[in-house]
């Protein structure tokens, strides 16, 4: 049967992870008031910077909303200031008895009146002008602008829905999951070597120019699927990543290790367990349990237990063998 001699080798360990690729911030433009839509400023796919307006509603009513509100609110400080007046000139005579406790009552408490008249008018006057201001969509952070099912001349309002999506583009976030088994593997391996490069694959087998690094780790697994999940960062200058495409993220240790390393094809696995079906010296066949680590990318898997250098285990013809069965190994070079 072929077979493999073990053997401890210095191996750069690395695992791969299927990834989606996510906008860091995503954020869906609403407008706050209602009015009929008179430009849209922006062409859909455009890249647009924080504070720049994008879409603007009529502003006629508005306006004429903030010129009434000025005028109630002149109008409430001229009332308070004659009730104050009213309500001083009562003081200086009740001091003198020239009139009663009930007038005197009466003017402050129109006084009291007339001021809060003031607030009110007040809040009404800052609203109008607020309501001015959301006649301006503007970007509320740099990003790339999709697409708007809006034209100019529509009745558009808070009831209308998302105008338009923003998403950032740089960085981009790839998203992925691992296993609480393949956490634990990467954290027995990773925890051995000094750093950690992190690279992008694409849909087509090429490796994204720019590398990344790990931003974050969840806090927790994934009660359903028993995953955690991690996002790993990738510059993206040129535009190249983009929200909603697959690929695989390569995590890849920087300072090699010495490692049991094996071909996969050698694993066998049942219900509970790994096993490889290892040749004693005396050429028997024995079935040995062995705790897998991670996989590496040229088909070949790291063994934490289960075996040591000199071992030799089977590699095909599986269905020719049983344990404790006599056998001849043969190395192919």
């Amino acid at each position: 049967v072929n077979a493999f001699r073990v053997e401890s080798v210095p191996v750069n360990p690395e695992s791969s992870f299927v990834a989606k690729i996510e906008a860091e911030d995503s954020v869906g433009l609403r407008v706050r008031v209602t009015g009929f839509l008179q430009k849209r400023l922006f062409k859909e796919g455009d890249i647009v910077q924080a504070g720049q307006p994008l879409f603007l509603i009529e502003k006629v009513n508005f306006e004429s909303a903030v010129r009434e509100a000025e005028a109630n609110y002149t109008k409430a400080q001229a009332n308070e200031k004659n009730a104050k007046s009213q309500y001083e000139r009562t003081k200086t005579l009740f001091k003198t008895k020239d009139v009663s406790e009930a007038r005197l009552d009466e003017t402050e408490a129109a006084y009291q009146a007339a001021q809060a008249e003031v607030a009110q008018m007040k809040a009404r006057l800052d609203l109008a002008r607020q309501d001015v201001d959301y006649t301006e969509v503007k970007a509320p952070m740099n990003g790339k602008i999709g697409e708007s099912e809006f034209s100019e001349g529509e009745l558009i309002g808070p009831e209308s829905g998302v105008l338009a999506t923003i998403v950032t583009v740089n960085p981009m976030d790839a998203v992925f999951s691992v296993s609480e088994n393949q956490l634990l593997s990467l954290r027995a391996i990773f925890d051995k070597t000094t750093a950690i490069d992190v690279f992008f694959v694409t849909a087509d087998g090429k490796t994204y120019p720019h590398k990344g690094h790990i931003s974050f780790v969840d806090v927790k697994l994934d009660e359903a699927m028993n995953t955690l999940k991690l996002k790993a960062s990738f510059p993206n200058p040129d535009g190249h990543l983009i929200s909603g495409q697959y690929g695989r993220v390569i995590l890849k240790g920087q300072t090699p290790i010495s490692q049991i390393v094996i071909p996969m094809r050698a694993v066998q696995r049942d219900m509970t367990s790994s096993f490889v079906y290892v040749i004693t010296p005396e050429n028997i066949v024995e079935k040995r349990p062995i705790k897998e680590g991670i996989e590496l990318s040229d088909f070949r898997v790291i063994v934490n237990e289960g075996l040591i250098p000199g071992d030799v285990v089977i590699i095909d013809g599986f269905q020719k063998i049983t344990p404790q069965m006599t056998v001849t190994p043969v190395f192919n070079t």
